[in-house]
């Protein structure tokens, strides 16, 4: 049967939360856009005339249309100096921008503290990201803690994320798996994938939540539909065990796709035992082998060591023991317990020269896993 396991899951509570603020919640700040002006129509010279006298709202303008190149030439530097102009009349705004234009990071966080004690919302969300990652200030995740809250009372949805990760972990603040839950099911609400997905995984194990698979697979299907590959996976399995909705293969399968093609390791695995034993899609070998070969290559270790043994077999692939023997160690090296057996019991039929050169193998493709 198809594994439930899926390592690239980041279920309520568990490690990995700076990889997981930066990468997830895709901490893309970008510099406002202050007025939302239809800049085609912004009288230039009446804008900047109105910036040199002193303007704040004016130098905003100014600045974000040479930000995004907007009714004139793209130029980050005149956009700079337009936003220090403003940020010299302590306008939050220009101080967030220039937080997030900086290049150094202790000027950057420098410049979030002076948003984020203004009330600027984006600027406390990152400003207590700067602290949960230790970019530009001291890594302390009470005071990361304390800007998220504040953020978060203001309805930012990412940072509603981020505290309820700490609280799911117990850092920076009391571990509340309750309090976790009402902060992603608040960011979930406002459609950040990430939560959705945080939320479907809290209702799964029951996890500051009363256990409700029916629930985990709608929350889990909201962040799937916005392209997030990990939900993707996650509802692929769904369907293939027929957890929280209609056992269906066939469209757990077509999921599993979605998501194996965006590289989610877990999802190729499971795509390759879905061919291997005809669940879903057609009996194939060359298809399970394919799958199997790009979970493998992304570090999978189980799938490392199924690899192995289509190699061994010569199932979907030409039989080759130096390549099986070499798939068999570098899953032995990731924990997997049965691959040894299988390696030493293929040793008995290689010679000592195939076997040095399967041992060559291993290392080039163990590398393949180590730099994903």
């Amino acid at each position: 049967m198809p594994s439930t396991s899926n390592r690239n899951a980041f279920p309520c509570g568990a490690g990995a939360l700076a990889f997981l603020a930066l990468a997830a919640c895709g901490s893309g700040h970008r510099a406002p856009d202050p007025a939302k002006d239809d800049f085609a129509t912004v009288d230039l010279g009446e804008r900047r005339a109105l910036a040199e006298r002193g303007d704040v709202d004016a130098q905003l303008e100014l600045a974000a249309m040479y930000y995004d190149g907007l009714g004139v030439e793209q130029n980050q530097a005149e956009a700079a100096r337009w936003f220090a102009l403003a940020a010299e009349r302590h306008d939050s705004r220009a101080q967030y921008a220039l937080g997030v234009m900086a290049r150094d990071p202790a000027e950057q966080a420098r410049w979030l503290a002076l948003a984020a004690e203004q009330g600027h919302t984006e600027a406390q969300r990152g400003f207590g990201l700067a602290h949960l990652t230790g970019v530009g200030v001291a890594e302390d995740a009470t005071e990361a803690a304390r800007w998220l809250r504040l953020a978060a009372d203001r309805g930012d949805a990412e940072a509603q994320f981020l505290l309820a990760m700490l609280n799911a972990e117990g850092r920076g603040v009391a571990r509340d798996d309750v309090e976790a839950v009402r902060l992603l099911r608040a960011a979930a609400e406002q459609g950040l994938a990430h939560a959705q997905r945080n939320l479907a995984n809290c209702y799964a194990k029951g996890r500051g939540v009363v256990e409700d698979l029916t629930q985990a697979a709608v929350w889990c299907r909201r962040a799937a539909e916005q392209g997030l590959a990990e939900a993707q996976a996650d509802l692929g399995l769904m369907y293939v065990h027929g957890r929280g909705v209609v056992r269906d293969p066939a469209e757990g399968a077509r999921w599993l796709k979605l998501a194996g093609g965006r590289g989610v390791g877990v999802a190729q695995s499971n795509l390759g035992l879905l061919h291997l034993q005809g669940q879903g899609v057609p009996q194939d070998d060359a298809l399970a082998a394919h799958w199997f070969q790009r979970a493998a290559d992304r570090g999978v270790a189980a799938t490392q060591g199924k690899l192995a043994t289509m190699y061994e077999l010569g199932r979907g692939v030409a039989q080759d023991d130096a390549t099986a023997y070499a798939w068999y160690l570098v899953a032995e090296s990731r924990g997997e317990s049965s691959a040894r057996e299988r390696r030493e019991a293929l040793a008995k039929r290689m010679t000592s020269e195939r076997i040095g050169h399967a041992e060559t193998l291993a290392k080039e493709f163990g590398a393949r896993g180590s730099e994903r």
